[in-house]
């Protein structure tokens, strides 16, 4: 069947498609990308289709602490779709929570569950997020000690051992999945970066990746690279955005619970965890990217305030990014 095509139609057509031409060279923050696929554009890019957008509720920590259930009932009228939990229920069941995020249509799609939790007590870990109901387990942070860069040995154990709870945690229903930061992307020898060798060493259906744009980029490396190369097992992805100036001679982050340093100025440099958009990331290529990738959830994740926004604000700020994408 033929179909007259109008003017107007055409030129629209022709738009969307300079629109996504237009993503093309590259502004990698710490080196160039050689394949230039990540640099910005002026033009808004039209996406194949919209994923639903969660938050990963740490962004708001400070919030739930004082008002759990008002704070989800925030993040649910900002139009998030679902929400990522850090193992943190501030007094409730996961049957009150599971009840809240029913209540509020929030799908509680995945949560960061620390690693000795799971090694520990596999079987309670299973039994608790069957009842909240997630998709998606994450392992969220790797102790300095198992770092690939620290001791090589170690870090091929807890690789190994990653690879034991993935699979009992798919077993169960689950997919595990690993949140990088910068410090897996380090050469172990012959080129190879830890952070690949993670994937290499384990079966997809045991391990796949929750990519965290910020940290990837922060490490030297290209996200939307990364995002392509790990197509088809990235099912959430992390959107955060973020200034840097200079060089930081400490990590301008800190492990929950037990370190209180979270530097973010030295005397080289400086740090500032931004709202999409208002940062130095090309979250349109980003998110074109982890569409055509095969993933299932964009995930928004802030992990300070700042621009004398609250928590709760800079969070909403990315919804004003996300809507102007037709994200939202």
């Amino acid at each position: 069947m033929s179909m007259k095509v109008t003017r107007g139609q055409f030129l629209k057509t022709m738009a969307s498609s300079a629109a996504l031409l237009s993503l093309g060279a590259c502004t990698c923050p710490k080196k160039e990308c050689e394949k230039g696929s990540c640099g910005k554009s002026d033009e808004t890019p039209m996406f194949a289709k919209k994923l639903p957008v969660g938050v990963q509720l740490y962004s708001v920590r400070t919030d739930l602490e004082k008002d759990f259930y008002g704070t989800l009932k925030a993040i649910h009228e900002m139009g998030y779709h679902g929400v990522e939990f850090y193992n943190e229920y501030y007094g409730n069941t996961m049957v009150q929570v599971k009840q809240i995020c029913t209540e509020l249509h929030l799908t509680p799609f995945s949560s960061h569950v620390p690693f000795q939790s799971m090694i520990d007590n596999i079987g309670q870990v299973i039994q608790d997020y069957t009842t909240l109901g997630v998709q998606y387990l994450v392992f969220p942070y790797m102790d300095e000690a198992s770092r690939p860069g620290i001791d090589l040995e170690k870090f091929k154990a807890t690789v190994a051992k990653l690879g034991e709870i993935g699979a009992q945690v798919n077993q169960a229903g689950f997919q595990l999945l690993y949140h990088n930061h910068d410090f897996e992307f380090v050469d172990t020898g012959n080129g190879k970066l830890g952070y690949d060798l993670m994937f290499e060493s384990n079966p997809r259906e045991n391990l796949q990746n929750e990519i965290d744009v910020c940290w990837v980029s922060y490490s030297g490396q290209c996200p939307v690279e990364y995002l392509k190369k790990y197509a088809g097992n990235c099912p959430v992805v992390h959107l955060k955005d973020y200034k840097l100036e200079g060089t930081l001679k400490t990590a301008p982050y800190a492990l929950i619970g037990i370190s209180t340093d979270n530097s973010m100025k030295d005397d080289s440099g400086s740090f500032e965890y931004r709202p999409l958009g208002m940062g130095q990331l090309d979250m349109p290529n980003v998110i074109k990217a982890a569409i055509e990738g095969g993933s299932q959830w964009l995930c928004v994740e802030q992990d300070e305030p700042c621009e004398g926004l609250s928590r709760l604000e800079g969070v909403s700020k990315s919804t004003d990014y996300l809507r102007s994408l037709d994200l939202l």
